[in-house]
């Protein structure tokens, strides 16, 4: 696991084995986040129940369970005063915060009433995303990353993006930083339409901590063919840079699928995507914080393993899943965050 501290509070993600005798975190950590992923079976078995009070959690159904399964947890320390949000009296995030900067991590957010239709249950998870962030004084305008997980997505990715550009239009979000995104093909284990959460930030003074959209060197912006959402946002406080990369496949800089049906060529596309924005702020793979890649079938597993073998470093944190891409062409995405110390701190980054 890396930890990357700032005024004494350390942020770090750590990925293990989803199983029932997994331990808790000691009482110096707080986890503020979780993604879980394994078969509606997998899941069951575990019993998996999230209580108020208790981590905000993404309980996800993905494949038939060739996967053991996983979970990626987002971890604090140091900070004194963090803090649930509740809504009807579940815990979907925490609030935190630093010498510079509060903070709010919203994961595994439901829809109010999961009977409506999936364009009702797409406004009630937005209007529930804002809801808990006006509980602790901070809006919409604050958040640089969302995740979405909606269930059967190919049949109805595009009602989920009129929904998504009718809310964005309603809270002036085109008019600031249009946040980064992931939007998988999941089932949860809650049976609504969509699960989604955020990450907000919002700093002290002005200038000190900033966040910016940043372009993709290989790829079009998304908003370009009607996707709302940023290729990567770029925090920054004074001791560390944060590059929050959205979910990235295949595309030709038109905007159009490349590679359809090459798993292999499509692998290397995303991949080389990533790393442009990697390195168009003087980062690179060693610098991954945590990360996900999904895959659409399971069988493509080999070579997502050659790949990384024969590029990357080992051991990064990258888990791996089986899901839905938002285009039936897409075979492979990878989101991924990326930290590094910021060249006026001073500030050991420890590993």
């Amino acid at each position: 696991m890396r930890c990357f501290r700032n005024a004494g509070v350390g942020r770090g993600c750590e990925a293990d084995l989803l199983t029932a005798s997994t331990k808790d975190l000691g009482e110096r950590s707080s986890v503020i986040a979780q993604f879980c992923w394994g078969s509606r079976e997998q899941l069951a078995a575990l019993n998996p129940e999230p209580q108020p009070g208790t981590s905000p959690q993404f309980w996800l159904c993905g494949g038939n369970g060739e996967f053991p399964p996983i979970r990626q947890r987002l971890m604090v320390d140091g900070s004194e005063d963090v803090e649930p949000i509740l809504l009807d009296g579940v815990c979907v995030g925490y609030r935190y915060a630093d010498a510079d900067a509060d903070y709010a991590w919203l994961s595994g957010v439901l829809p109010g009433d999961a009977t409506r239709t999936r364009k009702g249950q797409t406004f009630s998870v937005f209007e529930r995303l804002e809801a808990a962030l006006l509980q602790i004084g901070m809006s919409f305008s604050h958040v640089a990353r969302t995740w979405f997980y909606l269930d059967r997505l190919l049949e109805w990715y595009g009602e989920f993006n009129q929904v998504r550009d009718a809310f964005f239009r309603s809270r002036h979000v085109y008019d600031g930083v249009v946040p980064a995104s992931t939007g998988i093909g999941s089932s949860n284990y809650f049976g609504t339409a969509l699960t989604a959460g955020a990450l907000a930030v919002r700093s002290k003074r002005p200038d000190v901590v900033t966040c910016k959209a940043l372009p993709s060197p290989l790829q079009c912006p998304a908003l370009q063919y009607g996707s709302s959402f940023s290729r990567a946002v770029e925090l920054v406080n004074p001791s560390y840079r944060t590059v929050l990369v959205s979910g990235t496949a295949s595309l030709e800089p038109s905007g159009e699928t490349a590679f359809v049906g090459d798993i292999e060529r499509q692998t290397d596309a995303t991949m080389r995507a990533v790393e442009a924005i990697l390195h168009s702020r003087q980062m690179d793979w060693t610098d991954t914080a945590r990360g996900i890649l999904y895959l659409k079938r399971p069988e493509y597993l080999p070579v997502w393993e050659r790949w990384s073998h024969n590029h990357l470093p080992s051991s990064l944190p990258i888990s791996v899943v089986v899901a839905d891409v938002c285009r039936d062409n897409f075979l492979v995405e990878l989101e991924l965050d990326a930290v590094k110390e910021t060249e006026e701190s001073g500030h050991a980054v420890s590993l």
